[in-house]
């Protein structure tokens, strides 16, 4: 007799090693992660086999820096988005739901709440943040700065700690894992009460704080040169303004040699000029006075802050918001132009206080313009093209726009989690320390054992190979963490001869990698049919000491934009073998397929035959599209079906 089935409840964790995608019962332990602290919008980026990658939240690769209180109740379209607080009885909205609630709601939404922390109630910077913003801005027992909301009195540490929960929530919902470890980057000015305050809603969020780190010294992180020189690092944000000259060297080593750093010149002074402007504006065409209407000037700021951002890349925006006031004679529409022209004129005191801060910062260093060798940018503001050319006078250089200035931090705060993480831990006999692999198209090394697995371990990998009867296909093995083979150790080479016939073109050569207690890697290659062939490599102790590992880690942190290459390459295979099986299908139905789809076929094959002919460092995003519409194409001829003359009797009624 069979017993009652037992059912049991199975919990997958998601695992990714280089955007690739796996799933086991096995538990994440522990991932670095850099986060980006700004007034406006944080972002978080997470450390994937050594390569940085900032996470997507609701609103894409940032998230806002807005809080509210909701009612347990109340419904929002992102139900994962909240998270609840007991002890108030409501729920925390943070990011993009607290932001839609700014217009219907402005005095319960609370922003900028990073210029409040460690600040005393008389602070000049509160007593001027208290002007701006329409929620409550409190003086607490002691002096400090405090927000007020539905009644309730909360600490700058509160709701940044909330916002940092809000960050530890998206990674959990990128991947599972029982620790964060965590570098935030803070501005340069921030004195060590603000900084004891950051780490206390750090450590309120659940995060484990490896580090703080300036935001300048993340930004040269993020974009360290390859040889000794002097960088420069200009950061704009909403939230304050730095000018930062490094002499930086390939081992990470970042000296400062004079930094500026003034939180009362910020992306917020341009907002204020233009939302000055456009009342102005409002007042001579239509009377109506809206600096006293709460929501009016809510929605103006928002669609100020779009027009300043769309400034950068048009000449000419359009302010336009429907029913946006009331006057005598009814409804008032806004609809006013605004081109570059006019908001630099409107912005130019500013400009020029941000010149002569840069001319100060260069003088302090006692160097040249000429002794510069590459210019980073940091922060929103700092794509305003007027800015860009003030900077470039100042510094002699040409821009080159290397990183995304908004991201630049937040990567450089990631690599430095990383480096911390790994100063601190310790070679494991039980664990290999570095990655081992094989040497793919282009020099690319493909990982088969990743770094950080249990030894004895064994995988398979099956390589797609067109070898005729009696070819050699030679397959170098690697041991390392660099996406290039050159930087890695090379342990030995097997070789593999198709000696079955039968098999004529594509063959799969299977690999099987084994790695024992005693650090040898044994590998075993059959190809088809063949029979097995067998191969051992010792791993030297030298490769594997603590120096020689972290510098192999290192130097595979700092080289993490070469990422692309493995990426490129991957999409060249597919695209490949998208090219190979499309032509396979076009020539098996050429003679029944009508001319406009032939043609049509015949045109995909040329534009993916011109993306794979690039070189190695080729747009990504049009070898993928390439690649999609070959396989779209295939898809479309093998569905294909001719008409019938009788069609209309296989629809007759029954």
């Amino acid at each position: 007799m069979i017993g009652p089935m037992v059912r049991t409840k199975l919990r997958l964790f998601q695992h990714r090693i280089r955007g690739c995608v796996t799933f086991s019962t096995e538990q994440p332990k522990v991932v670095t992660v850099g986060i980006d602290f700004g007034c406006k919008s944080l972002r978080i980026a997470i450390m994937d086999s050594l390569v940085p990658h900032v996470i997507n939240s609701e609103t894409g690769r940032f998230t806002p820096s807005y809080v509210t209180f909701m009612q347990l109740n109340s419904y929002v379209p992102y139900e994962w988005g909240l998270q609840h607080l007991d002890n108030v009885g409501k729920r925390v909205a943070v990011g993009e739901i607290a932001k839609r609630q700014i217009l219907r709601q402005p005095s319960d939404v609370i922003h900028n709440i990073k210029k409040l922390i460690g600040k005393q109630f008389d602070d000049t910077v509160v007593q001027e943040m208290r002007k701006k913003v329409y929620f409550k801005i409190i003086e607490g027992p002691g002096g400090e700065a405090l927000v007020g909301i539905h009644g309730m009195q909360f600490s700058p540490v509160d709701i940044t700690s909330a916002i940092f929960q809000k960050l530890k929530d998206i990674v959990l919902m990128y991947q599972f894992h029982n620790e964060l470890q965590a570098v935030i980057s803070v501005p340069a000015f921030f004195d060590e009460l603000q900084k004891e305050h950051i780490k206390s809603a750090a450590c309120k969020a659940g995060l484990k704080l490896l580090q703080l780190i300036d935001e300048t010294t993340a930004a040269a992180l993020s974009s360290i040169a390859t040889e000794d020189g002097i960088v420069v690092v200009f950061g704009m944000g909403s939230g304050s303004f730095s000018a930062t000259i490094l002499r930086v060297s390939p081992d990470t080593n970042i000296e400062v040699i004079t930094q500026l750093s003034d939180p009362s010149v910020d992306g917020d002074q341009f907002d204020y000029a233009l939302v000055d402007f456009v009342s102005q504006q409002i007042l001579e065409l239509h009377s109506v006075d809206i600096r006293g209407d709460i929501y009016a000037m809510t929605m103006l700021v928002e669609a100020v802050e779009q027009a300043k951002v769309e400034l950068s890349n048009k000449s000419e925006v359009t302010i336009s918001i429907p029913s946006f006031s009331t006057s005598a004679q009814g409804p008032v529409d806004l609809n006013i132009t605004l081109s570059r022209l006019e908001f630099e004129n409107l912005v130019d005191k500013l400009i020029g206080e941000i010149k002569s801060k840069c001319q100060s910062v260069l003088e302090d260093a006692k160097i040249s313009a000429n002794d510069i060798k590459e210019i980073v940018l940091i922060g929103g503001m700092s794509r305003v093209p007027k800015i860009q050319r003030v900077v470039c006078e100042v510094f002699g250089q040409n821009l080159q726009m290397k990183a995304n200035p908004e991201e630049a931090v937040v990567v450089g705060s990631a690599i430095h989690a990383a480096l911390t993480a790994e100063d601190e831990q310790e070679i494991t006999y039980n664990m290999t320390p570095l990655s081992i692999g094989i040497e793919s198209s282009q020099g690319i090394f493909t990982r088969v054992i990743p770094r950080s697995s249990a030894i004895p371990t064994k995988q398979t990998v099956k390589i797609p190979t067109w070898l005729a009867y009696g070819e050699r296909k030679p397959v170098k093995v690697f041991w390392g963490e660099h996406v290039m083979v050159q930087h890695n150790v090379l342990l030995g080479e097997i070789e593999v001869i198709k000696n079955q016939s039968s098999h004529y073109g594509c063959a799969d050569l299977e690999l099987t990698f084994e790695v024992d207690k005693n650090f040898v890697v044994k590998v075993t290659a059959k190809c088809a049919d063949d029979e097995s062939s067998f191969f051992a490599f010792p791993i030297a102790k030298e490769d594997r000491s603590k120096e020689n590992v972290d510098k192999a880690v290192k130097k595979a942190l700092l080289d993490w934009k070469m990422s692309g290459r493995e990426i490129h390459a991957r999409l060249k295979n597919l695209g490949w073998h998208a090219m190979n099986t499309l032509c396979d299908v076009l020539y098996a139905r050429k003679d029944e397929l009508p001319d406009s789809l032939y043609k049509e076929a015949a045109q995909v094959l040329v534009d993916l035959k011109k993306s794979l002919d690039g070189d190695g460092d080729g747009d990504v995003d049009v070898l993928r599209a390439s690649v999609l519409s070959a396989k779209s194409m295939e898809s479309k001829i093998l569905n294909w079906l001719p008409l019938s003359d009788d069609a209309d009797s296989e629809y007759r009624d029954v």
